[in-house]
């Protein structure tokens, strides 16, 4: 059998039968095994999950979404890759995705009220409004927080409900820690939008002042 260059050759230089069978058992014992590759990931979940909030700080959300998506496949029992993703996917204004990251990262963290806050805003970039007024009213179940505050304050503006917007961004500027400039920024240039809706315009422009002072506050 003439299989290979050097089985070849031998039968060339006019080898017998025997000793060929010889020089084949020979060349099969000696020949070396395959070695399968396996690429490695060298870096653990929680180093995936610092790389992609390198990524989405710069705006690199396709990056950032691999990334998190590496940490999902190490991770189990985390909603954190799962929730980031959806923030990513939220920032690319891919809202069913978002949703679906969110949906994943609540059945492993039912109790987490910044999750059902991001849910609701990104059911409010779809206009719809009424569910993202349930998702909000879950997390203050939670906790009455003011981010969670302002979030149902913006969903009231949008509703038309102006007066409840009021009160509710009125409360959450109430609990607002003073340190907390930007939320408190976001806080009082809505309530001065809130204001301008409701005719109410020196309201408004004393608001609108208040935000650009903690506008000028940010470090």
């Amino acid at each position: 059998m003439e299989e290979g260059g050097i089985l070849d050759s031998a039968c060339k230089r006019g080898l017998t039968v025997f000793y060929i069978c010889l020089v084949n058992l020979f060349l099969s014992a000696c020949a070396p095994v395959p070695k399968v590759i396996v690429l490695h990931d060298p870096l653990s979940a929680e180093e995936h999950l610092s790389l992609g909030l390198g990524y989405e700080l710069n705006g690199e959300y396709e990056e950032a979404i691999g990334e998190y998506d590496k940490a999902l496949r190490k991770s189990e029992g985390d909603d954190r890759p799962f929730y980031y993703m959806a923030n990513a996917y939220y920032k690319k204004g891919e809202y069913d995705l978002a949703e679906e990251y969110y949906r994943q990262a609540l059945e492993i963290s039912p109790g987490n009220g910044d999750i059902y806050n991001n849910l609701a805003w990104a059911y409010m970039a779809t206009e719809r409004l009424d569910e993202a007024r349930g998702e909000i009213e879950r997390a203050l179940s939670i906790r009455r927080d003011p981010y969670y505050l302002d979030t149902l304050a913006n969903i009231y503006g949008r509703m038309g409900k102006h007066e409840e917007a009021v009160a509710v961004i009125q409360e959450a500027i109430g609990i607002t820690e003073s340190e907390q400039v930007d939320l408190l920024f976001s806080e009082y240039r809505l309530l001065g939008d809130l204001y301008e809706l409701m005719g109410k315009e020196d309201l408004a422009a004393g608001s609108w002042e208040k935000a650009e002072a903690y506008r000028r506050k940010h470090p």
